[in-house]
């Protein structure tokens, strides 16, 4: 009773939803508290599914793919090659008529031929990548880092290398950039530092890299992201892209996965050199050099699989460049966030207003509305290349959700326990139990049952109420009701209905057989209690107060009938009437407690003393009465 108690706080809806709200907060703050990368590998994957789905399978014929793979191995040996050769895949491809060269590979030792390789490179318009090794405990130093942009200083928010592999110092004066990339807790690069402190010194990735070498080498601006959806820092350059290129607080850009990995010409190094390439296919194209061979150790996990090559992290970053498709991550990402969680949750707290008493309705609802929230992130970041989560928002709907449904449950519970103990009060227990459960009907429902019916009634009390304030009647009235009931019940039998002055109980309606001997007992417990409850007689008074006991054991017809708006429910027959009757002749008698036939038959070897038969009223056969013996009920 103490919990139930405790509960009363959320007896209403608005109360309910409240405390609902409260703890939905704190489950959300435990939830991110404590797994934050469980949420962060939530939202990153929902995007892949994104990715995946909107991603296009048109051809891009603006960038080409030059991929030293094993048949390029089998046929010219295996890696590294010699710089003759590298030489002579720059100088085809420069025949073929490409554009920009961009080289997803490192050079950090010096060779033969580099003489040859550097003049090549040089009048080619080529790109070499380098590696920064951003991790802790990585501070490997190989070659000498080249490309720096030319500002005065490094700003403090760019990730910072621990080591670098870049290429020997007789190609440091070649246009450089870093393909050191982003890599996520379960393996996946979503993400490339847009550019890297190594030094003092701002070096650029790759793709910008080649950018500025195609863009005769714009002077880039560092600065704070604008607007509503501007992101917190933006690389500027004459005709670098219209907006900018958007970098996260951590100096990152985010790779657009616009186009199937199938979408991008790919080239087989052999054939280039072979002049097996289709002709005008690289005309003022620009070139990815790289290679999906296994034993070069440049395979990645994409959103698209766990296998994919590494040159097309740059393929698609200068795809979303030229198609001004670069996600952008609002630097305000918090605040729409937490606007639309408080529009979801008003959402939620009007449905669950709709849907009281209908959880699934609540289930549903809320399951659309995260949907929905994916639909406008995957619109928002395919069609406008804006990055909003969602996860964090739909995790606290989904929290609030189920504890409205937890929280309307416990309501739904106190209210019917409510209800219940308000119809049990007024029916018998098993009877409103099942009425509870049941929907109103018009229709007869009764059964037949073999019960005994114990009717008890308090002699002279309408001369009582006569001589004596309705207050005092009232009150003698609800103490015999109230000890009737107790006794009754510690009997194992139920009270059926208060007639008048008088109560009928019976037991055997609720499966556990009629029981003469409980009822009996109570019986004599009622006479016993009734001697200290009923007033003694006052001077004014026409007749003491005294009680008559009828006690009957038979068949008898149980059930409820009347009109759905309006029943009423009744043990009624010969067996009920007897009893009725046999309490009418206690006064006549001149003992307090009367069995019928049918009950001393079911009593067996109790002794009772016979009365004779007697024709009761409104029944047509006599009926053998019994009393209990005087000497127990002396007093009387």
């Amino acid at each position: 009773m103490s919990v139930l108690r405790s509960l009363r706080l959320i007896e209403t809806p608005p109360r309910s939803a409240l405390l609902a709200l409260l703890l939905a907060v704190l489950a959300w703050v435990v939830l991110l508290l404590s797994f934050p990368a469980t949420l962060r590998v939530l939202e990153e994957r929902s995007a892949d599914w994104i990715w995946r789905m909107a991603a296009s399978g048109e051809r891009e014929r603006r960038i080409i793919l030059v991929d030293i793979d094993e048949n390029s191995l089998q046929q010219l040996g295996s890696w590294p090659w010699s710089r003759s050769r590298m030489a002579e895949l720059s100088d085809r491809l420069n025949a073929e008529g490409a554009a920009l060269q961009v080289f997803d590979m490192v050079f950090p030792s010096t060779a033969a031929g580099d003489d040859q390789f550097l003049r090549s490179l040089q009048k080619n318009n080529a790109v070499l990548g380098q590696v920064f090794a951003l991790e802790e405990n990585t501070g490997a130093a190989s070659g000498v880092p080249a490309g720096a942009l030319p500002w005065a200083a490094c700003p403090p928010v760019l990730p910072v290398a621990k080591g670098h592999i870049a290429n020997h110092a007789g190609l440091s004066g070649l246009p450089t950039g870093h393909i050191t990339p982003r890599i996520e807790v379960d393996g996946v690069i979503r993400h490339q530092p847009g550019i890297i402190c190594d030094q003092g010194k701002a070096y650029p990735a790759l793709f910008i890299a080649a950018l500025g070498q195609a863009l005769d080498k714009p002077e880039l601006r560092f600065e704070a992201g604008r607007g509503l959806f501007g992101p917190d820092w933006q690389l500027y350059g004459p005709s670098l892209t219209r907006d900018g290129l958007p970098l996260d607080d951590q100096g990152n850009v985010r790779i657009p996965w616009m186009l199937q990995p199938d979408s991008f010409i790919s080239l087989s190094a052999a054939d280039v050199l072979a002049g097996r390439v289709p002709q005008g296919l690289l005309a003022n194209a620009w070139v990815l050099v790289g290679s999906t061979a296994l034993g070069l150790n440049d395979r990645i996990a994409t959103p698209f699989g766990g296998s994919g090559a590494g040159l097309t992290v740059h393929a698609q970053l200068l795809h979303g460049v030229l198609d001004n498709h670069l996600p952008v991550t609002p630097r305000l990402g918090l605040l729409y966030q937490a606007l639309a969680a408080v529009a979801g949750t008003l959402l939620l707290l009007a449905l669950s207003r709709f849907c009281t008493g209908r959880p699934l309705l609540l289930v549903t609802g809320t399951a659309l509305l995260l949907a929905l929230l994916w639909l406008l992130k995957a619109l928002l970041l395919v069609r406008f290349a804006l990055w909003l989560e969602w996860v964090q928002v739909g995790m606290f709907l989904c929290l609030l959700a189920l504890i409205l449904s937890f929280v309307e449950h416990l309501r739904s519970r106190l209210e019917r326990d409510r209800l219940y103990n308000h119809l049990a009060s007024y029916l018998p227990a098993s009877v409103a139990a099942a009425l509870v459960r049941q929907d109103p009907s018009d229709t007869i429902d009764a059964t037949r049952a073999n019960i005994t019916v114990l009717f008890a009634d308090i002699r002279n009390f309408s001369g009582y109420c006569e001589t004596n304030p309705p207050e005092a009647a009232t009150a003698v009235l609800h103490a015999f009701f109230s000890m009737v009931t107790k006794v009754v019940e510690q009997h194992n039998g139920q009270v059926e209905s208060f007639q008048g002055d008088a109560v009928l109980a019976v037991w055997g309606t609720a499966g556990n057989g009629p029981d003469p001997e409980s009822a009996l007992r109570a019986a004599l417990d009622i006479l016993q209690a009734s001697r200290s409850l009923l007033p003694p007689p006052l001077p004014e008074d026409l007749a003491p107060l005294g009680l008559g006991i009828g006690l009957e054991t038979g068949m008898a017809t149980v059930g409820s009938f009347g009109l759905a708006r309006r029943r009423t429910h009744l043990a009624i027959g010969h067996t009920v009437t007897t009893a009725a009757r046999l309490q009418e002749m206690t006064a006549e008698l001149a003992h307090p407690i009367l069995v019928g036939e049918g009950m001393a038959a079911s009593l067996g070897d109790h002794r009772l003393n016979s009365q004779g038969s007697f024709l009761l009223e409104g029944l047509k056969s006599p009926c053998h009465i019994y009393a209990y013996p005087l000497k127990e009920c002396s007093g009387d």
